[in-house]
């Protein structure tokens, strides 16, 4: 884990692992029109945590917050150019170390493990 992390961190020195984490919420789900509700129900945080994010990020110009139309009281979280730029950064040290992690892991082993995994998660969903 230590070695993922340090991975992104040389990404952008200006963020952290879990604001990164923010960034790829919201571009994973530019289509929504995400507010700042959907963002702390998706990362399962509150809503202050995710405000503090959210600021940090204004601040720094990688998202910003655009007044919905039709509820002025709500604002929708957007990407700037600065943080798709990030999110584009991000998906390429992703497969990278997607490629290293797996090297050494055959294909029959990924299929097992990923089943094994599946009935872990079924399991706890109970």
């Amino acid at each position: 884990m230590k070695n993922i992390n340090n991975g992104f961190a040389t990404l952008n020195s200006e963020i952290t692992f879990e604001q990164m984490g923010v960034l790829y919420f919201i571009s994973k789900n530019s289509e929504k029109k995400m507010i700042q509700q959907d963002i702390a129900e998706l990362m399962n945080k509150t809503k202050s945590a995710v405000l503090r994010m959210i600021d940090i990020l204004e601040e720094k110009k990688f998202l910003n917050r655009v007044a919905m139309l039709n509820d002025r009281r709500k604002n929708v979280i957007e990407l700037t150019e600065k943080g798709w730029e990030i999110i584009e950064k991000m998906h390429e040290k992703f497969l990278e170390l997607d490629k290293a992690l797996n090297s050494e892991i055959t294909k029959d082993e990924q299929e097992k493990c990923q089943s094994a995994l599946l009935k872990i998660q079924s399991k706890c969903g109970s």
